[in-house]
């Protein structure tokens, strides 16, 4: 398997919303391909259907969102350290463990354009090579001898989990509860970014904890973007039909604000949703239209684009430097993203 150039289709990506991103990827293009050597490196086993399958979803052209802040992140806080690349592939693979495990639940068909691998595999490949990701990164990162790398990524893990069952349980609860959806994305998204973000940890102490914090907000500011685009975003970007959070039951950032500002649309929720997911797209059609329409799209992401300037705080900690530039500006473009 040999894997594609991924930070080059970073760079052309319809997400990226101008050249300043573009540099930023450029600071760290050559270490970039480093973590593409050492993922596919990670997905090798004995086992061949597991880097087959693995591989078709980690390569299949991906942002590399994850180890891009890594990458960056090290970079301005002057940690030139090798097991920077090692972290930085870890997120990708733990990223690549989520989605095969992510689409089994939701019964997902495509993936970046492409069949999923529980159509392709079965559910139960699916699930047990996300198995392996998620333990060949604990592996990889223990191999390292990096105590406090081990225990950090300990803890994201464990949340991440506890937020795939905290989303899990409340799917198809028709109670709008902004609270309980935050508690989720933490959880579920932005807890291995901010571990990306953080170098694992192994930074200098306050500029690790400046950047853990700079990863959990930008953290906030994707999902809620992504649920944003839900609604809002053109299915020729997105790659997915409308509503799709509405149908699996989930009750996102712009769809809780919408039906605070009218009655009306929360009990059409209660109504939609009275028999427990999943919806069929027709029936949720109405619903979609109507947040669509309101404004809770628009307060969403605003939302979206204060954590991402809540991000930028953070990075005061650190000494000014291209890196930290590009830092910023991936905060504000993750606000922005189309895709």
């Amino acid at each position: 398997m040999t894997p594609p150039a991924t930070h080059a289709a970073l760079q052309s990506s319809p997400a990226t919303p101008g050249t300043a991103l573009e540099q930023a990827v450029g600071l760290v293009a050559g270490e970039l391909s480093e973590v593409d050597a050492r993922l596919e490196q990670l997905l090798q086993s004995s086992i061949a259907i597991i880097p087959e399958l693995g591989g078709k979803l980690a390569f299949a052209g991906g942002k590399r969102f994850r180890p891009l802040v890594t990458l960056l992140a090290a970079r301005a806080a002057g940690f030139i350290d090798p097991v920077r690349i090692t972290i930085a592939a870890v997120g990708e693979l733990l990223h690549t463990a989520t989605l095969l495990h992510d689409d089994v639940i939701d019964a997902g068909e495509f993936r970046r354009g492409r069949p999923t691998a529980r159509l392709q595999y079965g559910n139960g490949m699916a699930v047990l090579t996300g198995d392996f990701c998620l333990a060949r990164a604990m592996q990889a990162i223990a191999y390292s001898g990096r105590l406090h790398a081990v225990q950090t990524l300990s803890d994201a893990v464990t949340r991440m989990a506890e937020g795939e069952v905290a989303q899990l349980e409340i799917a198809g609860d028709a109670a709008p509860d902004k609270a309980r959806y935050y508690l989720v994305i933490e959880r579920k998204t932005a807890a291995l970014i901010a571990w990306c973000a953080s170098v694992g940890g192994l930074p200098a102490p306050e500029r690790a904890i400046a950047l853990h914090r700079y990863g959990l907000e930008i953290g906030y500011a994707f999902q809620i973007a992504d649920d944003v685009l839900d609604y809002a975003g053109d299915p020729h970007d997105t790659g997915k039909t409308r509503g799709q959070d509405l149908r699996d039951g989930k009750l996102t950032l712009p769809l809780i604000l919408a039906c605070e500002r009218d009655p009306g649309l929360q009990r059409a929720v209660h109504q939609l949703l009275a028999h427990g997911p999943p919806v069929g797209a027709e029936a949720a059609e109405a619903i979609v239209a109507r947040v669509a329409a309101s404004p809770g799209v628009e307060l969403a992401a605003r939302a979206a684009e204060s954590h991402a300037e809540a991000a930028v705080a953070q990075l005061a900690e650190l000494p000014s430097s291209s890196a930290r530039d590009a830092l910023i500006e991936l905060a504000r473009s993750v606000s922005r993203r189309v895709s």
